[in-house]
């Protein structure tokens, strides 16, 4: 089954649900996408610090040639183990997905701002 753009973008949530930085990092383009260093950092302390509620929603999407840029309304849940209670963060992101490679798999070729998935809360 070919990978859709709301599939990728589903699979993104479900890895950080699952606190698995490691597939949400393998999603994005680590060639072509200017924050994977900040995503990188600041997804690794996310899901190491908390257990990480997520749902995302596609606002608007655009088709650019192979590559569609997307508007993301995404709604993170952050519990922090210990009992604390959760903290909700709620965004506008900017998402651009690619076909990439011989296979012309799906690849986020950008993904900002890096910030929304800081690990650092503020109240």
């Amino acid at each position: 089954m070919p990978v859709t753009v709301l599939s990728l973008v589903l699979a993104l949530s479900a890895a950080l649900e699952e606190g698995n930085a490691a597939r949400f990092l393998g999603y994005i383009d680590k060639g072509t996408c200017r924050e994977y260093a900040a995503l990188e950092t600041n997804v690794v302390a996310l899901v190491a610090q908390y257990d990480v509620g997520s749902s995302v929603g596609i606002m608007t999407e655009t088709r650019d040639g192979e590559a569609v840029d997307l508007k993301l309304d995404w709604l993170l849940r952050l519990r922090p183990s210990g009992g604390s209670p959760a903290v909700e963060r709620r965004g506008e992101l900017r998402a651009r997905l690619e076909p990439r490679g011989k296979n012309k798999s799906w690849k986020v070729t950008v993904l900002e701002p890096a910030s929304f998935f800081s690990a650092v809360v503020t109240r």
